[in-house]
């Protein structure tokens, strides 16, 4: 059996996941913990907690991304300035202790010309590129859905800008704190129907605001055409279908697919709104790419420390 070389981490506002690592980046145990949000202040205790028995025998290293470095997080790591070759994340790690260093994020001038900042997904990236090292020539676009859904520009392994899109938090916000989906009591039900009509919605009417037409998700429940379960589905296909038709002019010198970085169910529901687009998508595990990206660190550490 390998023998253990390092701890990875991916520390994201909701949720922490851990992996106990080979030189290789093969897998030999993992764990979860606290999210950042709830983490705050005690970052230390919480990861001595949850890695004691990983470092009883050896002083073990540990690789950091995600929320760790924040503002709120363990200790605030820098962001590089794009265009930035996505390799020289290893270079400008943040050490939070001896034992623990900390992925810097990015930051950009949108292509709306606004400030624009990413902390976890360019470790993602990074791993992405050791998943389909096609990435690394040419020009692409990367959808990474989310909470905060990034579109990354890449050309030749360096990322040349990106746009954060709040599509996941309006989706919530929306499910949580407004009468125009769901009712309290009413559960999220993904319904493929009620998806597929609300993609077909954000195409038909492509001109009209998204502000001018998110009623319908209360008047066409109302009317009996949606149903109360499956209610939050359409506007859930009116806010992708919304998001994806709306980048994609602003990165249009990509080729064609677009490599989607996300949980399978995010990344199913991106690929049929870029379909309707006529944009074939290339789906990549969101936690695989991760931690492909960290294996990705250490092993350039590790030939640096030769």
């Amino acid at each position: 059996m390998s023998s253990p070389a390092y701890i990875a981490g991916d520390w994201g506002t909701s949720n922490l996941r851990l992996r106990l690592c080979a030189a290789d980046g093969a897998t030999l145990d993992s764990c979860d913990g606290a999210g950042a949000a709830d983490s705050r202040g005690r970052f230390a205790e919480v990861f001595d907690g949850l890695t004691a028995g990983w470092r009883k025998a050896d002083a073990l290293p540990a690789l950091l991304c995600g929320m760790a470095g924040s503002t709120f997080g363990w200790l605030e790591a820098p962001y590089l300035l794009c265009p930035e070759d996505i390799d020289n994340v290893a270079g400008s790690l943040v050490r939070a202790r001896a034992d623990v260093r900390i992925v810097p994020g990015m930051r950009c001038a949108n292509p709306l010309g606004a400030p624009d900042v990413m902390r976890g997904e360019e470790t993602q990236l990074l791993g992405a590129l050791s998943l389909h090292p096609a990435l690394a020539s040419g020009r692409h676009l990367v959808c990474m859905p989310g909470t905060h859904t990034k579109w990354v520009a890449l050309y030749d392994g360096t990322v040349l800008e990106f746009l954060t899109v709040p599509t996941g938090e309006i989706f919530r916000m929306l499910c949580d704190h407004s009468v125009l989906i769901r009712d309290r009591d009413t559960p999220v039900v993904h319904s493929p129907r009620d998806f597929e009509r609300g993609l077909a919605e954000s195409a038909r009417h492509a001109g009209v605001p998204l502000l001018h037409r998110l009623f319908q998700s209360r008047s066409l429940r109302l009317d009996g055409q949606l149903s109360a379960e499956g209610a939050a589905s359409w506007p859930a296909g009116l806010l992708i279908g919304t998001d994806c038709a709306g980048a994609l002019p602003l990165f249009n010198d990509a080729e064609p697919a677009v490599h989607v970085i996300a949980t399978e169910h995010l990344a199913a529901l991106y690929e049929a709104a870029l379909a309707r687009l006529g944009r074939p998508a290339v789906r990549i595990a969101g936690e695989d790419a991760a931690f492909a990206g960290l294996a990705r660190i250490h092993a350039t550490l590790a030939e640096q420390e030769k």
